[in-house]
């Protein structure tokens, strides 16, 4: 039987091209060169280019591999003009031209004014069609700043509306069973206000036609910023619906970096389908930030970490999340149970691998108020979560072999329609620490 050998066109074509881009060469442009004091143009020539004809490449390598040749091959390529020297010039006259007036740039604040100064360091060719062709327009970089610059005097964001309510309401701090509903609260609002922003790519757009053009005044073109929590949603936030506190040893430095977190949060409103991670809204714990070395739970051990005792903010948020009846994300239980947090509802929390995370499921904003004292932490939730009563039900502490105990905790959420959702939650300690020894 007969072997001929053949050549798979889309192959070869896809090779072809491979190595044709690695020889193509776009044509340079040129460039201009203005003098800064006396505002001369002159213009850097322009080379030509070079591109390969990727079929008649094709042909040339598939005949050498039917033929059974071994080159060399030559690559056909051809010549690929650059912008003529009579182009240049002429461009070079529009951009002297263009520096008899400042561009003024209006509509974002103050106007902006830009002198010939100012101009010579941003005036550029820009090549077009790969270089073959070039007009009068703005540097990239010199762009993007110029943007940034007129960016920063134009946008203002929007204002959310506020929810404001006293930083303390009905406390609970039980460990045990516990049930809960929602209190109605007196609750102000900061209104809305819609914001604007500069639409940064239509005013390159706009500054790119004023120069080519030969333009003086650019008119920014700005988009309306719209609030996430409008006055209107703010105004439905009307009980307290959730809080929690827990205690702690005046004076440990664990207290500093507790009360910090606190005010950190302080304030925050989570919209409607939003989520609070106490991580994403907090960040590192970092020296800088004004939080301390204390002690930390790492690996079943107490160790000392910038930051450590922040875990007491977190069990404090989850509980109030938790009687809040709001949807629980993300949480972790210590590996060692901790005397002074209700067993199986506490929320250990490390950066950034371990977080506190839940979301706001109801039909109103969700206001976090915090306070502290000599005595402990408290975490208070306004918002309106359509009454849903929570109640917390222990088990027993049940042995287990390696370890202190485990313990299943089971939220019962009542809705106003009648459901009931009944969600238990299984935690296994390997040891026990208790208030009097020094601890994360």
């Amino acid at each position: 039987m007969a072997v001929r050998a053949t050549v798979a066109p889309a192959a070869l074509r896809g090779a072809a091209k491979r190595l044709a881009a690695r020889i193509d060469r776009d044509p340079f442009p040129g460039a201009l060169d203005i003098d800064p004091a006396t505002h001369e143009v002159r213009t850097s020539p322009s080379r030509p280019g070079q591109a390969v004809d990727v079929d008649a490449l094709a042909r040339g390598i598939r005949g050498e591999l039917l033929d059974g040749g071994r080159g060399p091959l030559d690559v056909p390529q051809e010549t690929v003009d650059a912008v003529p020297g009579d182009r240049l010039r002429e461009l070079a006259g529009q951009a002297e031209r263009y520096l008899r007036a400042p561009l003024r740039i209006t509509g974002a604040g103050a106007p902006l004014e830009l002198g010939a100064d100012e101009l010579a360091r941003i005036l550029a060719l820009e090549g077009r069609e790969g270089g073959r062709r070039a007009r009068l327009g703005v540097g990239e970089a010199q762009m993007g700043a110029l943007v940034a610059r007129v960016a920063a005097r134009g946008d203002r964001p929007a204002r959310n509306a506020r929810p404001t309510a006293p930083a303390t309401g009905a406390i609970e701090t039980g460990k045990g069973d516990v049930s809960w509903r929602p209190r109605r609260a007196e609750v102000g609002v900061v209104p809305a206000r819609t914001g604007r922003t500069v639409r940064r790519d239509a005013l390159a757009t706009a500054i790119r036609r004023a120069v080519r053009d030969g333009e003086h005044t650019v008119r920014v073109p700005m988009a309306t910023a719209q609030p996430t929590v409008t006055t209107e949603a703010a105004r439905k936030v009307d009980s307290l619906i959730g809080s929690f506190t827990t205690p702690y040893v005046a004076g440990q430095p664990r207290v500093t970096n507790i009360q910090r977190m606190a005010r950190t949060i302080d304030g925050t409103v989570i919209p409607v389908g939003g989520t609070f991670s106490l991580n994403g809204l907090t960040g590192e714990r970092t020296t800088a930030k004004g939080y301390v070395e204390a002690p930390f739970i790492a690996g079943n051990k107490i160790e000392p970490s910038v930051g450590g005792g922040v875990s007491q903010f977190s069990t404090t948020m989850y509980n109030a999340a938790f009687f809040a009846g709001l949807q629980l994300d993300a949480h972790r239980a210590h590996s060692l149970y901790i005397d002074r947090y209700p067993p199986g509802r506490e929320s250990t929390l490390n950066f950034p691998d371990i977080d506190l995370k839940w979301t706001n499921d109801t039909q109103a904003p969700v206001l976090v108020r915090t306070s502290y004292d000599s005595a402990g932490v408290t975490v208070t939730l306004y918002g309106d979560n359509g009454g849903r009563r929570v109640t917390a039900t222990a088990g027993e502490r049940q042995p287990v072999d390696g370890g202190n105990f485990q313990i299943t905790v089971t939220r019962t959420i009542r809705y106003a329609d009648g459901r009931t959702v009944r969600q238990p939650t299984t935690t296994r300690y390997e040891n026990e620490v208790t208030e009097e020894e020094p601890q994360e």
